[in-house]
């Protein structure tokens, strides 16, 4: 009777001591992906040209492919769009549209006195996106249009896990549009 009291006791003591260590890694991961966010919120990368893929959403002849289909329409039409995609590592859910105006205005996406720019936002892991577009992008391009052109050529692909092609379906519309309204 000793000897069970005795392994029913060291069982106990193993289990509390192993669910604190537990506990313990589990607050340092928490404690350090804040850091890392709150890192990342105040000192946004610098952009490398138009797509910015933190999610590795794209291969790298799909980041070239947007990357000069963007290049070539702000050489026409001076409009500058940029693609930035965010992993749930960097922000939380609930601050990913925050972030994403956080990223177009500290990028400074669109034309000196002219604030023509687009900021593109994607995260895969959180099934969210945002278009951000600058006060004189809005001029010309409405919400409730921006909103449309997400619904209709953005997520269809994406619900298929297509994300190149819903990105370079949404970014061709969006270039008609302008472009149709110049």
């Amino acid at each position: 009777m000793k000897r069970i009291l005795v392994i029913i006791i060291f069982l106990f003591s193993t289990s509390v001591w192993s669910q604190e260590k537990t506990e313990n890694i589990d607050s340092l991961k928490t404690k350090s992906i804040e850091l890392f966010r709150n890192l990342f919120w105040n000192n946004p990368p610098r952009y490398q040209k138009w797509v910015n893929d933190y999610e590795n959403l794209y291969t790298t002849g799909q980041k070239t492919e947007l990357t000069t289909l963007i290049d070539n329409f702000e050489k026409e039409t001076s409009f500058e769009i940029a693609i930035v995609t965010i992993d749930t590592i960097r922000v939380e859910e609930d601050k990913f549209e925050d972030l994403s105006l956080h990223i177009a205005k500290t990028w400074g996406v669109g034309k000196r006195f002219k604030d023509n720019g687009i900021l593109i936002a994607i995260s895969k892991g959180y099934r969210k996106m945002r278009i951000q577009n600058g006060n004189g992008t809005e001029k010309i391009f409405t919400n409730e249009e921006t909103q449309l052109v997400i619904d209709n050529n953005f997520i269809p692909y994406f619900k298929k896990e297509e994300y190149f092609n819903g990105t370079l379906s949404g970014l061709k519309e969006i270039m008609r549009i302008l472009k149709n309204k110049m």
